[in-house]
């Protein structure tokens, strides 16, 4: 019996057949590790808003009521806020170990790829004024790509006055009793940041 072989044009076909094969399965594979980076992607996005949201939890939530020399010479407190910087003093989260209390001011600024948050740190000299303190300190980044960002502040501004939320906070004889940070990034929005802050009847006049 004569065996019969393959030929030119069934070859051909099979070797096409053979191609579409592998670009299906390369592109199935390209897609699934995309999908893959995505997801890794998501998932490390989400420890960094865990991490930075612990942070400023437990930074801003040591905030002391303080002292510091005022534009017109005068003590006040040093806690002052508006919507794009915050400034408090504190134990500073990093350098605890070194003990003392430090003036800690976080900026929301414009950074490259969108809004970004920034921290100045400097030791508390109840002599020096904010400007003063911060004349030579570095910002220090804690986080960039934010498309929202904004502080609020919680409390009443004058005694008989019901207390409300309010952009500002700047040299008031109490503190707020309550700080909000909102942050977004360019997928989704970070859950409220709220701290309770010291009071100052709590320490005395």
């Amino acid at each position: 019996m004569k065996q019969r072989g393959f030929t030119l044009l069934e070859m051909l076909v099979s070797f096409s057949l053979v191609s579409l094969l592998f670009l299906a399965l390369f592109a199935a594979f390209n897609t699934m590790g995309r999908g893959w980076d995505a997801a890794d992607t998501r998932i490390t996005k989400t420890e960094d808003m865990r991490l930075i949201s612990d942070f400023l939890r437990r930074q801003v939530g040591q905030a002391m009521v303080v002292k510091i020399k005022g534009e017109k010479e005068e003590s006040v407190y040093a806690f002052d806020g508006t919507a794009t910087s915050l400034r408090y003093a504190a134990p500073l989260q990093p350098l605890q170990h070194q003990g003392g209390v430090f003036l800690v001011s976080l900026n929301i600024v414009n950074g490259k790829e969108g809004k970004a948050l920034e921290m100045l740190y400097a030791p508390y000299r109840p002599e020096l004024t904010w400007e003063e303190s911060f004349k030579d300190a570095e910002p220090v980044p804690i986080f960039e790509g934010l498309k929202e960002a904004s502080f609020s502040y919680f409390g009443v501004e004058e005694a008989g006055n019901d207390p409300e939320w309010r952009s500002d906070w700047e040299e008031k004889p109490q503190y707020p009793q309550l700080l909000k940070l909102r942050l977004a990034d360019t997928e989704r929005a970070w859950p409220e940041l709220l701290v309770a802050l010291p009071q100052v009847s709590d320490y005395g006049k």
